[in-house]
C-alpha cells in the first residue's frame, strides 16, 4: 500500500509527539545522573524515590509510543513504513526539523539506555561490596552458594 498524502495534522501531531518524547527523555536524563549520585553516596532511600520516578516516566514513554502507533493508523500509514522515510516523503519543507527532531531523540535515547547500564553495573557492585562487608563484620549471614561436587 502507497500512501499519497496524510490527513492534514499528521504532521503537527508528530511534532507533538516527538516534543512530549523528548521531554521524557530529558527527565530520564536528569533521572540517571541523580540516580549516580545517590549510587556513589549509597542513598538507598534516594536510589528507591529515583526508581519510582524512573517508572512513572517510562509509563509516560509507553503511552506516548501508544500514541503514535494511533497516529499511524489513523493516517493509514504502513507498519513497515520507517519514520525516516514517513519525514523524507511528508514533512515539507520542515523535513529538516523534523528529521533533527527524530535523530536528537533517538541519539538521546541510546545515551540514556547506557547511562542506565552504567549505573544498574554500578549499583550491582554498590551491593556486592557492602554485603560482603556486613558478612564480614557477621552482621547478615554469607549466602549460600552451590558449589561444584563430584557425583559418580
Amino acid at each position: 500500500m502507497v500512501i499519497t498524502s496524510l490527513p492534514p495534522h499528521t504532521m503537527s501531531e508528530l511534532r507533538q509527539l516527538f516534543a512530549q518524547m523528548d521531554a521524557c527523555a530529558r527527565e530520564l536524563e536528569v533521572v540517571a545522573n541523580a540516580e549516580y549520585e545517590a549510587i556513589r553516596s549509597l542513598d538507598a532511600e534516594q536510589i528507591m524515590a529515583l526508581t519510582d520516578r524512573r517508572v512513572v516516566v517510562h509509563q509516560c514513554l509507553a503511552k506516548l509510543e501508544q500514541d503514535g502507533r494511533a497516529l499511524r493508523a489513523r493516517a493509514r500509514i504502513p507498519d513497515e513504513m520507517t519514520m525516516e522515510v514517513l519525514i523524507d516523503m511528508f514533512g515539507g519543507s520542515n523535513t529538516a526539523e523534523f528529521q533533527a527532531l527524530r535523530r536528537n531523540l533517538y541519539e538521546r535515547m541510546l545515551h540514556i539506555d547506557r547511562q542506565s547500564q552504567e549505573n544498574s553495573l554500578r549499583l550491582r557492585a554498590a551491593y556486592n561490596v557492602s554485603s560482603t562487608i556486613l558478612q564480614h563484620l557477621g552482621l547478615v549471614e554469607k549466602e549460600q552458594s552451590y558449589g561444584r561436587t563430584a557425583t559418580r
